[in-house]
């Protein structure tokens, strides 16, 4: 496989980890080796294989006076360790093996000496899933820990560490790659496969239909869909040269892991243009539930960064970050909470939704187009006190009878509330609606077209009348009107 070929096997070969590379050589090259280490950061950043390396120079035995801390690469540890046959490098997945037991194992072990280098490495690989039992066992460990050992944690999650642990690690961060630097690494491997015929892959190269060969625009649409991962982008570049991808199948997942335009339209309030995107990306299949989770990872990353904590806990490109604190500047935190707590209402609507981008789209609806007092900004699941529109929500009686006001929008969210037990789709197409009494008629304004077709078929029409009968009684008639836009 591509990524396992091109594998860095020296801190040079690391790219887009300058300091992490520079830091780690020099704490070698001077033998002031830490024993423990935390590498933490989003999969595919090179964690692992930063871990490897760092075993390897330790161990290497080719160092001398003028040694700069880098592996050498042809010494007997150097390609026991690349050819993963190194007994003093022990790799652990905390996902499988995160009980008790494997943890006082590991503790009998660690007190053996090295077998043949000077250093025995552990890698926990996901740390974070160890059990707090295990978790515990590990800490004492890391209390005393044998000169021999070298401990390096990775994970993706270190706030689900015990604090105790991460305290007693040196702690690196691995941030998104950039795609410029994951384009040129692509650029390079492309190069050296188109060169070799697709040896390296175990069967020729066989470019898209269409293509004589692969564009540089391409390789920006993978490095995009590959989130600023060097493992997943080279993944997909394999799967592109192998004939089991298509370039355009990736432009959706491409834009799933680009939302700085999503959340301008949203900012700006520009409800067509966010409603269109989401659209785009359902029509090319990416799956509504990964979209609605990197909206939500988006808005926290927003909020950390409003909240002044973003340079500490906020992992991603320069440049998108760049572009994330300009976003900040321009939505107050009132705003922000609120858009929070739709998504998530959004995102715990996917799983029954009928239409999979319906609740999705509600939000956006909801967060471009209401007014800031007119939203109830609480917990998120929270019900909605009022109905959110451009129009006025109050519910009044027809002109005949005396005008009464409903304070609070009591009687709307008494629908809402018999609404949602029926259906959860129906119940979110409502919250981006109006309602008014004409007599014994209920009124029932929709914002847009689609929202009155889903209404008015007839296993939605049947529900909303039933749910009418429950919140205002028997005789009360349901009549949807025109869309608002």
């Amino acid at each position: 496989m591509l990524y396992r070929t091109y594998r860095p096997q020296k801190f040079s070969e690391l790219v887009g980890l300058e300091t992490v590379k520079k830091t780690l050589q020099n704490q070698v090259k001077e033998g002031k080796v830490a024993h423990a280490y935390l590498f933490a950061g989003p999969r595919g950043t090179g964690k692992t294989t930063t871990a490897r390396i760092l075993a390897k120079a330790i161990n290497c035995e080719r160092q001398s006076k003028k040694w700069e801390g880098e592996p050498c690469g042809t010494c007997r540890v150097c390609r026991q360790i690349e050819e993963g046959r190194y007994l003093d490098l022990i790799e652990i997945d905390a996902a499988s093996n995160r009980g008790i037991d494997d943890i006082r194992a590991l503790r009998e072990k660690v007190r053996l000496a090295p077998s043949v280098g000077k250093y025995k490495v552990y890698i926990i690989d996901e740390a974070h899933q160890l059990t707090p039992d295990a978790s515990s066992a590990l800490l004492k460990t890391l209390e005393e820990p044998p000169a021999h050992v070298v401990f390096i944690l990775a994970t993706t999650d270190p706030y689900k560490l015990l604090e105790t642990i991460r305290s007693r690690c040196q702690r690196f961060t691995f941030q998104r790659a950039a795609v410029a630097l994951i384009v040129e690494k692509l650029k390079e491997i492309l190069k050296r496969e188109t060169a070799k015929g697709g040896s390296r892959l175990g069967r020729k190269i066989n470019l898209p239909a269409g293509k004589a060969e692969i564009s540089d625009e391409d390789l920006e649409q993978i490095a995009k869909a590959a989130g600023g991962g060097f493992r997943d982008a080279e993944t997909l570049l394999e799967q592109v040269l192998t004939g089991g991808q298509k370039i355009e199948d990736l432009i959706g997942f491409a834009k799933l892991a680009d939302l700085g335009g999503f959340f301008e339209n949203l900012i700006a309030e520009k409800t067509a243009e966010a409603l269109i995107f989401v659209n785009d990306l359902a029509s090319r299949g990416v799956s509504m539930e990964d979209l609605g989770e990197k909206i939500l990872e988006y808005l926290r990353d927003l909020l950390l960064i409003k909240a002044g904590v973003g340079d500490e806990l906020v992992e991603v490109p320069a440049e998108q970050y760049e572009t994330m604190r300009r976003q900040t500047q321009a939505i107050d935190e009132q705003r922000l909470e609120y858009m929070i707590n739709k998504f998530t209402q959004a995102y715990d609507y996917l799983s029954e939704a009928v239409i999979p981008s319906l609740p999705l789209e509600v939000a956006v609806v909801e967060t471009t187009t209401g007014q800031p007092d007119d939203r109830t900004a609480g917990e998120p699941g929270k019900e909605n006190e009022k109905v959110i529109a451009p129009s006025n929500r109050q519910i009044v009686e027809a002109p005949s009878r005396p005008v009464v006001k409903l304070s609070g929008g009591d009687q709307w969210s008494a629908l809402m509330a018999a609404v949602k037990p029926l259906n959860h789709s129906v119940e979110a197409v409502l919250r981006s609606c109006t309602g008014e009494f004409k007599g014994k008629t209920l009124a029932i304004k929709p914002f847009y077209p689609f929202h009155k077709e889903r209404l008015e078929e007839p296993k939605n029409l049947k529900i909303l009348k039933e749910a009418v009968e429950q919140a205002y009684g028997r005789g009360v008639k349901v009549k949807i009107g025109p869309a608002a836009r």
